[in-house]
C-alpha cells in the first residue's frame, strides 16, 4: 500500500465544506449541521493549526474550517461572584477574562477565551455585558468595564 500524496491530502483538507458563521453555527457547504453528535465531535477536535487556520479531525481525517469571524461565539453572559461567565457556542463556559475585551469596527465586542482563542459576542451576550459598560473616554475603544473596584478599558481592534 502505497502513503497518501501529502498535497492531495492538503487540498481535501482546503476542501471540506466546513464553516463558522457569526452566529457560532458549524456548517457544511453553507447548511447548518445540527446533529448533536456531530457537533461534539467537530467542537471537541476543533484546533489552531500552526499557521493560524483552523480544522477539526474526524477520526483520522481532518478538514479546515472557514471562518466568518471568529472560531466561538459569546452565547450568553451570567453573572456569578467572581465576576461575569461567558457561554460559548461549543457548550462549555469560563470566566471573562476582562483584559481581552475589544470592540472591533463594527461595534461588536470580542474576548479572548480557551488559552487565546478569539470570540464574538453575540447581539444578546453582548447586550447583557453592555449593561455593565461604561463611558470612558481615555479607552482605545471609549469604554471601559467596571469590576468591583478594578476599571478595564476596552481595547479597540
Amino acid at each position: 500500500m502505497t502513503a497518501p500524496d501529502p498535497a492531495l491530502l492538503e487540498l481535501l483538507r482546503e476542501r471540506s465544506g466546513l464553516s463558522i458563521d457569526l452566529e457560532g453555527r458549524f456548517l457544511h457547504r453553507g447548511e447548518p449541521i445540527t446533529h448533536a453528535r456531530t457537533l461534539a465531535v467537530l467542537w471537541g477536535s476543533l484546533e489552531r493549526a500552526p499557521d493560524g487556520r483552523y480544522l477539526v479531525h474526524v477520526g483520522r481525517e481532518s478538514g479546515y474550517v472557514r471562518l466568518a469571524d471568529a472560531p466561538y461565539v459569546v452565547r450568553a453572559v451570567s453573572e456569578a461572584p467572581g465576576g461575569p461567565v461567558l457561554h460559548l457556542t461549543d457548550g462549555t463556559s469560563e470566566p471573562l477574562a476582562p483584559a481581552t475585551l475589544t470592540v472591533d469596527g463594527e461595534g461588536v465586542l470580542h474576548a479572548r477565551v480557551k488559552g487565546g482563542h478569539r470570540a464574538r459576542f453575540s447581539r444578546a451576550a453582548q447586550v447583557t455585558l453592555g449593561l455593565a459598560l461604561e463611558e470612558d473616554p481615555s479607552a482605545p475603544a471609549g469604554f471601559a468595564l467596571r469590576q468591583g473596584g478594578t476599571r478595564h478599558p476596552l481595547g479597540k481592534e
